[in-house]
């Protein structure tokens, strides 16, 4: 009977331990569950965080993408629409700057030919014949003033250096005279009748040694070297732009035997209508052109008189030739622009200066490194000139001459860009 006691409650025990939960491993699940939870919230967080860190930076990468891009695009913008050059480039090249005219009432066109100043020319010739033995200067050199340009071999040369030598002589001798009967004068030796005879004859004597320096003086005898040779020298810095004698040539007194000129300034001899020389005055601006070459000058005469062989009025301007683009001789078209009334402003441009870049009629307007590339549009054309309506305000110089290779300069760059 204690043995079937003993073992229903053994059994009982069992059931009870069984039914019953266990402390602590309750706690350990709800801890583990719960770190669980956390880690799951904390990698959520990290990932919305890292998220948002890569949103942000994708959208400023983009915008700083967009900011470079659109610099680039701007640097290649203004690339496009301009020219570096340097001054000694322009130079080298012979670009000619010119300001927009402004106030244009119209052109007058007429022929012109290019002529020496002459306040910048001269013609060198002898005052005696003789024979030439010795040509120093070919047509073009360039000389200093007082350069010998030949050597001429005269016997009135010979004679006009021979009465300097006398005169001289004489002058010397009436000096020592002179100074003799001074001092004898002085000494209560000689008479005062004496004294006054030797004194005129002094001064006579200085008189003919100054005739006969000035007569050798004005056949170009003056400097050294040989009594029978005549120095022809310059009289002004410049080039020789006409030679009329050769090495043997037997000269005649007077004859025009050189001819020299400063080629840094000339003139432009324009030949107008009655009609149009009325329009003109001194100081009008005039445009020169030729074969795209373009110069700029000034009125400085304009005659009263009508030639009566050609029907015209003879005006002539002042132009520059500092780069030597111009010569002597040459034919060119000159174009007056006439200024306007107080009706309103017109700009006009020399048509030189107009080139198409990107199907559109521009001009190079100079700035300090070079050339901005300026579309405009244009109106009609008055002698040379063509009006513009639109794209320049009228304060900008320009380049007027050798454009095409500013434009050529233009299209380098743009295919080293789409290189």
């Amino acid at each position: 009977m204690q043995a079937v006691f003993r073992s229903g409650l053994c059994a009982a025990m069992i059931l009870l331990s069984a039914c019953s939960p266990k402390p602590e491993t309750a706690p350990k699940e709800a801890a583990e569950q719960g770190e669980k939870t956390a880690n799951a919230s904390g990698e959520k967080a990290e990932k919305a965080e890292k998220g948002e860190k890569a949103e942000k930076a994708e959208k400023s990468g983009e915008a700083g993408e967009r900011g470079e891009a659109g610099e680039r695009e701007g640097e290649a913008e203004g690339k496009e629409d301009f020219v570096a050059l340097s001054d000694q480039q322009i130079k080298a090249a012979g670009i000619e700057i010119m300001p927009v005219r402004q106030s244009f009432a119209g052109a007058v066109e007429a022929p012109a030919v290019i002529a020496a100043d002459p306040k910048h020319a001269a013609v060198v010739s002898s005052a005696v014949g003789g024979r030439v033995v010795e040509v120093r200067r070919n047509l073009g050199d360039p000389v200093a003033r007082g350069d010998v340009l030949a050597v001429i071999e005269s016997r009135d040369v010979a004679q006009l250096r021979a009465d300097v030598e006398i005169a001289k002589r004489q002058y010397e001798l009436s000096q020592a005279t002179f100074a003799r009967e001074e001092r004898l004068f002085g000494e209560k030796v000689t008479s005062r009748q004496e004294f006054e005879i030797a004194r005129n004859a002094a001064q006579e004597a200085r008189t003919r040694l100054r005739l006969a320096e000035q007569q050798l003086a004005a056949a170009g005898g003056t400097g050294g070297g040989q009594l029978n040779r005549l120095m022809l020298r310059s009289p002004i810095k410049g080039n020789v732009t006409a030679r009329q004698i050769a090495l043997g040539d037997i000269v005649a007194p007077d004859a025009h035997l050189f001819e020299v000129a400063d080629l840094n300034e000339l003139a432009v001899e324009l030949s107008l209508s009655p009609n149009d020389a009325a329009r003109v005055t001194v100081g009008t601006a005039v445009d020169v052109s030729i074969d795209g070459r373009t110069g700029a000058g000034r009125i400085t005469h304009v005659s009263r008189v009508l030639d009566p062989a050609t029907r015209q009025v003879r005006a002539i301007a002042r132009l520059s030739n500092g780069q030597g683009s111009w010569r002597i001789g040459e034919t060119v078209r000159a174009s007056i622009a006439l200024e306007g009334g107080t009706g309103g402003t017109q700009l006009a441009i020399p048509r030189t200066a107009v080139q198409t870049v990107e199907d559109k009629p521009s001009v190079f307007v100079r700035e300090k490194e070079g050339f901005a590339i300026k579309h405009v549009v244009l109106g009609g054309n008055a002698a040379g000139y063509v009006k513009v309506v639109s794209g320049l305000d009228g304060k900008e110089q320009i380049a007027v001459s050798n454009t095409y290779l500013l434009k050529a300069e233009h299209g380098k760059g743009e295919a080293g860009d789409d290189d």
